[in-house]
């Protein structure tokens, strides 16, 4: 039997799921207009997030990023060359595989996702309450 067939047997919360992706939606929106005031993409954003929040030991590549931002190689592509022109990421070559790209932060772009990541700290906590009761409700459904 599949996942969905194997979920048509439990009760839905229809209200709790449409709750919580309202608040993801609303949080979403509220993002994408601030990377946007800040005079980035979206995706751009959430690039220069994906590098500054990899995890110890990772090396982050066009292909990791690509993972990370549920794109197209190519697409990541065109996104690191658009931050390169920017100033805002540097494109180097792997120093123990030099066919590999490694991708970081620059000062530049350090500086405008700190300033981003503490407006969206803050509006996560200001909406934090309706995105947990959602969750719950679905969580507590049988």
């Amino acid at each position: 039997m599949t996942a969905i067939g194997s979920a048509r047997t439990r009760r839905v919360n229809y209200t709790a799921l449409s709750d919580f992706r309202y608040e993801i939606r609303r949080f979403q929106r509220v993002s994408e207009a601030a990377a946007r005031s800040a005079g980035l993409e979206p995706q751009q954003h959430q690039l220069l997030l994906s590098l500054k929040g990899a995890r110890p030991g990772v090396a982050p590549t066009i292909s990791w990023l690509a993972e990370r931002l549920q794109v197209a190689h190519h697409s990541a592509v065109g996104l690191v060359d658009r931050l390169v022109e920017r100033g805002m990421v540097r494109r180097y070559r792997d120093p123990r595989d030099q066919r590999r790209a490694l991708v970081s932060l620059t000062g530049a772009g350090e500086s405008v996702l700190a300033d981003l990541s503490r407006f969206h700290q803050d509006e996560l906590k200001s909406r934090v309450a309706g995105l947990i009761a959602a969750m719950a409700s679905i969580v507590r459904a049988k």
